[in-house]
């Protein structure tokens, strides 16, 4: 980590190196140790301490901490704590001096609707501002989730698994610096932690697998019963055995991320998996969900077949609101397979025999149950 004075931030941004592969998946911009790969500009105060980024505004100029290297198409995931102040995350901006000009997506649930809201500073201002109110969406002394996916003119901001804004802007910026903001404002304060990147290659966006209104695309298998209320897939238990809903199209390469709210019982998302019509049962891998474990959540399953393939290092129950709405992600690339609850990774497996399949929600057989499912969302790779 580098303290970089005014004059020489300039220089620095004109020899970074854009970055161009997405062969190893998400690279974590953040260590979870120190600094390392980050340059302090501004006088606001920025350190680590137990795995957390925590910056303070001291100072009474605007200030960053700017990852290295610029980039142009991507998801982009952290997860936050707000004490108060003023924040945001730069995107696809420069450093002039000490003027940070580009694309902000603001935070600031102390004013109704400034998180989420997507501006450009020092330029053409506001772009377009959410109509999702703070107090609808964030979690006072909780770690929340922030999202922002750049592919091509196309801007998308999520907070908390909720879509705040939806925007093609063909006049912003390609390509630049990522950044975290915190302006000056006495007891300013922020957390940051699990900030990772997903290069998207040949500007491939997000598709959505759900329309809100029926399951078209999708079919009810065994012993469930699937329906849409209020724009949710509902899912609930009906004799007793597996139930599931199976997508009608497999897929190769993705990132995919859906919500999910499930107050009890034992579910998950099949991918890469096969439906046996003989057996009513889904086979292959699952992205593992059940309430009342301290083991299941989080881990990669093989249904069906080899049983449970790959752990968390943490019990990942702890990290997930029985009684509301959370966020599952996969991505699969290649061999490769990462699984994350609430913007935090679970695991991590390579297996290259397993490379292509349908996607499917799970009822489990036993007690009974119900689960909830919404923006269901995929980029395909291919």
């Amino acid at each position: 980590m580098k303290l970089l004075r005014w004059g020489a931030i300039l220089a620095l941004v004109l020899v970074m190196q854009t970055h161009g592969s997405m062969a190893d998946g998400w690279k974590f911009l953040f260590n979870g140790e120190n600094l390392d790969g980050w340059n302090i500009a501004g006088d606001q105060e920025w350190k680590v301490e137990e795995g957390i980024i925590h910056v303070k505004a001291t100072g009474k100029q605007m200030g960053w901490l700017i990852a290295e290297g610029t980039y142009s198409d991507f998801v982009l995931q952290a997860r936050f704590q707000w004490t108060s102040g003023n924040s945001g995350i730069q995107i696809r901006s420069r450093l002039e001096g000490d003027k940070m000009i580009g694309y902000q997506c603001n935070l600031d649930p102390s004013r109704p609707t400034a998180t989420g809201t997507l501006l450009e500073e020092n330029d053409r201002g506001l772009i377009m501002e959410t109509k999702v109110k703070a107090d609808d969406v964030f979690k006072k002394d909780q770690w929340n989730t922030y999202e922002i996916s750049a592919i091509g003119d196309h801007i998308l901001i999520y907070v908390n698994g909720i879509k705040m804004v939806d925007v093609k802007d063909p006049k912003g910026a390609k390509q630049g610096l990522i950044a975290l903001q915190m302006a000056p404002g006495e007891g300013g304060a922020m957390q940051w932690s699990d900030i990772r990147i997903l290069e998207i290659p040949n500007q491939h966006d997000w598709v959505s697998l759900f329309n809100g209104q029926d399951l078209t695309h999708w079919k009810s298998v065994a012993d469930a019963t699937w329906t849409v209320e209020d724009g949710v897939i509902h899912g609930k238990s009906k004799g007793g055995g597996y139930g599931w809903l199976v997508s009608d199209k497999e897929y190769t390469d993705f990132h995919f991320s859906t919500r999910f709210k499930m107050a009890k019982g034992n579910s998950g998302i099949q991918f890469r998996s096969w439906l046996v019509e003989s057996e009513g049962m889904v086979h292959g891998f699952q992205a593992d969900l059940a309430s009342g474990s301290d083991w299941i959540n989080g881990h990669l399953y093989d249904q069906s077949e080899k049983g449970v393939t790959a752990k968390p290092s943490f019990d990942a129950s702890r990290i997930i609101d029985w009684e509301g709405w959370n966020t599952y992600e996969i991505t699969a690339m290649g061999p490769k397979v990462e699984l994350f609850i609430n913007g935090k990774k679970t695991v991590e497996h390579s297996d290259p025999t397993r490379l292509k399949g349908i996607f499917a929600f799970q009822i489990h057989a036993g007690d009974t149950m119900e689960t909830f499912w919404d923006d269901i969302r995929i980029i395909p790779f291919e």
